[in-house]
């Protein structure tokens, strides 16, 4: 963990969970446009779509998050309650479904207002979001949010972490002590995330129509993060499903429907590589 990469002065300091997010939504757009010329798209029209996606991901996802932390963010008897505490997003915070709701709801709009066609750049972002989301992952190791539950001691892949990290937190809905070695979920979901991408690119060269690499991206992070959840310790209560994996049955069913539309429907067919 290494939460602080360096400061700048006694005040400012730069958090690796927002450095390790830029990175990722860089990558990402540079893919995203790179795909988009090669589909026949308008990469300045992706780019456009992308950063308004990215706000409002970025909204969603932090809104998500404080409303599963309201008594965290509205405890105003806490010492150090401040209101500025709602948007520090660089000292991590993030729900990924709010934040992919958001960006998916902007997205459609924008598609719509500039009057193009959904499943294709649906298509061309697909893999993007699962590259931009595995450097986002590497950021939450370093930061030491979406910790991982504890595990044996003396376990290769256990993770301990410092002691006043946010996984040894005496407040969270599950305390655990400090020095308990813990599941690397980060970096797991790091790992699977980087795997998906590339199963989506090389799909993609493949695909037979439009919106087939979207719904195979919903399926894959829908049954990569239900699996994952179950090791996670900051949201899973044992014996009940945790919110992220409601909404991973959610979004298997949405890529489950479009595959079947796919199927049986008449969308746009991709024409035969050569």
């Amino acid at each position: 963990m290494h939460d602080i990469l360096f400061r700048i002065g006694d005040r400012f300091a730069i958090h690796s969970y927002g450095v390790m997010a830029m990175i990722g939504f860089l990558a990402a757009l540079f893919v995203a446009r790179w795909r988009a010329r090669r589909a026949g798209l308008v990469p300045d029209e992706v780019t456009d779509i992308a950063i308004w996606a990215l706000l409002a991901g970025i909204v969603g996802s932090r809104v998500v998050y404080i409303l599963q932390n309201t008594g965290y963010f509205f405890d105003t008897s806490r010492r150090d309650w401040s209101l500025l505490d709602l948007v520090k997003i660089w000292q991590g915070g993030l729900v990924f479904y709010g934040g992919f709701l958001g960006a998916l709801a902007v997205t459609l709009l924008l598609l719509r207002a500039k009057k193009l066609k959904m499943l294709p750049v649906l298509d061309v972002l697909a893999p993007s979001l699962a590259l931009g989301q595995g450097f986002g992952r590497i950021g939450c190791y370093l930061h030491g949010c979406c910790y991982g539950v504890p595990v044996r001691a003396g376990a290769w892949y256990g993770c301990v972490f410092p002691a006043n990290s946010v996984p040894y937190d005496p407040q969270a809905p599950i305390p655990i002590p400090p020095g308990t070695p813990l599941w690397p979920t980060e970096l797991v979901s790091a790992f699977d995330l980087f795997c998906i991408f590339i199963i989506l690119s090389l799909f993609f060269r493949h695909k037979r129509r439009s919106g087939e690499v979207i719904a195979l991206y919903l399926l894959l992070v829908a049954v990569e993060r239900f699996i994952v959840e179950f090791f996670r310790g900051d949201t899973h209560l044992p014996g009940q499903f945790s919110l992220a994996q409601r909404i991973s049955i959610g979004l298997f069913t949405a890529g489950v429907a479009l595959m079947i539309y796919l199927k049986t429907g008449a969308p746009d067919k991709v024409p035969a590589r050569k």
